[in-house]
């Protein structure tokens, strides 16, 4: 399961694709957060329980910095399935990234997070601080006194398509095929992170040939060589072939063997012979012994 969850971060881990989700998802398809501005921030961060001091992480954080400056900070979760109260889990990751402002002598700029759902099937959870303390109990007077925190989550197998085209990275790769169980709709667009999307795909799908074509496009890509999404098909439908072959053999040598036993046991020698060597006789004694 850690496994699972560091290759699902990697590709997340890529300027231009953090960036490209943030446009897609929560600007509407507007470009407007850079990657080329963005530089990896802290995910661990500190609080204390029970007199003793902790440490928490958050997925994937960058900080914009433009002439210098930290302008904002950008934090991205990664769920199998959102909690219930995951509205204090942004508290306290953002909470975390404003304390470590709070010494600086620095201008104070803006923590702003989202949550990536990668389960199957929308969560019933609540969106906002104040929706869980109401569900909770809490008296209404008492939460006109709360600040208000709101959870943004985004279900990754479930994004409507034209939510999907506003991709521009690897990570439209991801959407589409969670959606429609292929790529065709990207097959003239280049995989700038191929190792990391083949370990994405294989987190997210559990097919090892994902994993597989590593080393190869990796080796065409250290060459100067572009990867196109319709060479990856290609190389992915061969893989699948290969595989199938194989598998066929495997299972024609097990089923032949046992039709051997079957003859030896009653010591037909010279039907095994003739069964060697006619693909005809061998249906026909396979039907014979319901092999």
């Amino acid at each position: 399961m850690a496994e699972k969850d560091i290759l699902e971060k990697v590709l997340l881990s890529c300027e231009d694709v953090f960036a490209d989700c943030w446009n897609a998802l929560v600007c509407g398809g507007r470009q407007v957060m850079d990657g080329t501005k963005l530089l990896p921030a802290p995910t661990e961060s500190f609080y204390r329980r029970e007199k003793e001091l902790h440490s928490q992480f958050s997925d994937v954080s960058f900080c914009r910095v433009e002439e210098g400056k930290v302008r904002a900070q950008y934090i991205i979760e990664n769920e199998t399935q959102a909690r219930r109260k995951q509205v204090l889990r942004k508290a306290s990751y953002q909470g975390g990234a404003y304390r470590a402002q709070l010494e600086s002598s620095r201008p104070v700029y803006p923590v702003a997070g989202m949550v990536l759902d990668w389960s199957h099937s929308w969560s019933r959870i609540p969106l906002s601080l104040k929706k869980l303390l109401e569900m909770d109990g809490a008296e209404a007077e008492d939460l006109q006194l709360v600040d208000e925190v709101e959870l943004a989550v985004y279900y990754m197998k479930n994004l409507p398509e034209e939510v999907r085209k506003r991709f521009t990275s690897d990570m439209g790769f991801v959407a589409d095929f969670l959606s429609e169980g292929g790529f065709e709709g990207r097959s003239g667009q280049k995989i700038l992170h191929p190792q990391a999307l083949c370990e994405m795909m294989y987190a997210l799908t559990g097919d090892s040939r994902f994993t597989e074509l590593v080393d190869e496009i990796s080796k065409r890509q250290n060459r100067g060589k572009e990867i196109i999404m319709c060479e990856y098909l290609d190389m992915l439908e061969a893989r699948g072939e290969i595989k199938g072959i194989e598998k066929g053999i495997e299972k024609g040598e097990k089923r032949f063997a046992k039709l051997i036993q079957a003859l030896l046991q009653e010591k037909k020698f010279d039907v095994i012979a003739l069964a060697a060597k006619d693909s005809d006789k061998r249906r026909e004694l396979y039907k014979t012994y319901g092999i």
